[in-house]
């Protein structure tokens, strides 16, 4: 890493996991893009991360909408400096904040049996397409430093089939798959690549599971680059 800390583009950037990651590194000096949907929750987080002394920028777009996620992160480059790490984890894994089980239909999972061309592409779009489209943008920059970091979080079904997340356990399989690779691939022009799976329910006072403690394994992973994945509840 340089001495100068980089921004930290943060897609998925809501309530639990993304604002912890950003409060992470932002308070080690990284300047926070925050890349959702909703331009007024990006703000309002946003805001209290300035309270915080954090310098934060709200970014909105799909992170399924190719051009509005690169026009997203080309944006948060001009106005806080290259982005130098990349943290991706757009979809709502295992966030059990509201308490009990998660419903599985509302997020967009379906079952092995259940999964159908048209939802398997869904979470494919989302998790995978998603990923591509956003390291497409950041890692030129990136490998011209030679530093850089691209972090992807996922659930346990990327590790462990889970006939209860039939397509989701495709696309998260593939992402780690892919991410695999282009950690063996990228690892000589200074950019780490790593994979970090999540298997216990993300909530606050849980141990291994809080949001903030898992955003610090991420800062220090990132730190230490000693290990392509982790695993939080296996």
């Amino acid at each position: 890493m340089s001495s100068s800390p980089s921004t930290i583009a943060v897609v998925g950037a809501g309530a639990g996991l993304g604002r912890a990651i950003a409060r992470r590194f932002g308070s080690a000096g990284h300047p926070v893009a925050l890349i959702s949907r909703s331009q007024t929750k990006l703000e309002a987080l946003a805001a209290a991360l300035g309270e915080e002394g954090i310098t934060a920028g709200a970014y909105a777009a799909d992170a399924t909408d190719e051009k509005a996620l690169a026009a997203a992160l080309t944006a948060a480059a001009d106005d806080l400096g290259r982005i130098g790490v990349l943290s991706y984890s757009p979809a709502p894994v295992w966030d059990h904040s509201g308490g009990g089980l998660p419903d599985m239909g509302a997020m967009g999972f379906t079952s092995a049996l259940e999964t159908t061309p048209a939802s398997a592409r869904a979470q494919f779009d989302l998790v995978v397409g998603g990923a591509l489209t956003a390291v497409a943008t950041v890692l030129p920059a990136m490998r011209e430093a030679r530093d850089g970091a691209l972090l992807f979080t996922t659930g346990r079904s990327a590790i462990t089939p889970m006939p209860i997340l039939g397509n989701a356990g495709i696309a998260q399989a593939g992402l780690r798959n892919w991410a695999d690779n282009a950690h063996t691939e990228l690892a000589a022009d200074g950019v780490y690549v790593g994979h970090l799976c999540v298997g216990v329910p993300i909530l606050p006072g849980t141990g291994e599971g809080d949001p903030d403690a898992i955003a610090d394994r991420w800062y220090r992973l990132t730190r230490t680059r000693d290990a392509f994945e982790t695993t939080i509840g296996f």
